[in-house]
């Protein structure tokens, strides 16, 4: 479908940036835009916060939101913000500072971060780092790949908290990103929760924190494995992922996982059982055995030998049934009634 606007019938006009059609509609606010196109069609330099209140319907906060956006994507500058709510922004007219390169991290000196204090950031501070430092403002930018919704300035000051405070450099936060996004976490809120732990278990560094993603991407492809194999659909217990670490540390693969789970149904009735799924599994490693093919090799070994079980008698139930213990009794009082004639 084509459309065509009369263009002699719009009568007032004004100018839009391109880079806001071309590269920040998409991930731009529609209250954004709103806020921008008031400021860009006021016929005075300064605009009153009031005044865009009153033309867009939106309230002050989100208004201080838009403009710290728009300044940090370097489509406004904002030349004065006094106390009286006036804001005075201009269209940047300098290209904005082209993206950063990743850095090598560097170990912080200190990660004595008291927890108790709060930093809470501005909007005219958030706007002011943003413009002195081009690193933040490179996050700023690139972080919204990785954002579903638009970054307000809340989430903004909690950015900056992580590079300011806990010292994380902008190739790590966005590779920390980057990962929450692989599991469906969107949310800078969350990104800082997994960052300020990572911060608190000594992992500050670009390759640190690269490493414990690896860690934990693995971890989750093999848990996805296990779970497969026992078909299981509920989440794991910090005991449960206790032996599937171990499991994975001894390249149990997922064939050898497929044989100890049928040995735990053939042994259990049918019912999935981890410590003796892993008793299995720890048999075969004190052997050496790393493949389906050693496990048969091994299975026929022990018939070879006549024994029955690869387990010893004391791994076996050892409860009474009614049967049992009524046949104990009636040979006890056999024994018995022999030793009295």
């Amino acid at each position: 479908m084509k459309y065509r606007f009369d263009v002699d019938s719009w009568g007032g006009h004004f100018s839009v940036p391109c880079c806001v059609a071309t590269e920040y509609l998409k991930t731009s606010d529609g209250n954004y835009l709103k806020v921008l196109l008031c400021i860009l069609s006021s016929a005075t330099r300064d605009i009153e916060s009031q005044s865009i209140t009153e033309a867009t319907g939106l309230n002050e906060d989100i208004i201080e939101d838009a403009i710290v956006h728009w300044t940090s994507l370097g489509v406004l500058k904002l030349v004065e913000q006094s106390e009286s709510s006036s804001i005075a922004a201009v269209v940047q007219t300098t290209p904005a500072a082209a993206p950063v390169s990743a850095v090598e991290s560097v170990k912080p000196m200190s990660k004595a971060v008291d927890r108790r204090i709060v930093v809470s950031y501005s909007t005219k501070e958030i706007n002011e780092k943003a413009q002195n430092d081009p690193e933040l403002k490179h996050l700023f930018d690139e972080i919204q790949n990785y954002i579903n919704n638009t970054i307000n300035g809340k989430e903004l000051g909690i950015l900056t908290d992580l590079y300011e405070t806990y010292h994380f450099d902008v190739p790590t936060i966005l590779i920390a990103a980057e990962y929450c996004n692989t599991l469906g976490k969107y949310s800078v809120q969350y990104l800082s929760k997994l960052l300020i732990d990572w911060f608190e278990h000594d992992l500050c560094t670009y390759d640190e924190v690269e490493a414990e993603i690896i860690r934990r991407t693995e971890y989750n492809t093999y848990e996805s494995t296990v779970r497969r194999c026992l078909g299981l659909t509920n989440r794991l217990t910090a005991k449960q992922k206790e032996y599937v670490e171990k499991w994975k540390s001894n390249g149990i693969d997922e064939s050898l996982l497929n044989i100890a789970c049928e040995r735990c149904l053939d042994g259990t009735g049918g019912k999935i059982n981890f410590k003796y799924i892993d008793q299995v599994i720890s048999s075969w490693v004190n052997k050496g055995i790393k493949t389906p093919e050693q496990v048969a090799a091994d299975d026929a070994s022990f018939k070879g030998k006549g024994q029955k079980s690869h387990f010893s008698a004391s791994e076996k139930d050892n409860s009474f049934t009614v049967e049992k213990l009524e046949r104990l009794v009636k040979n006890f009082s056999s024994r018995n009634e022999d030793n009295t004639q």
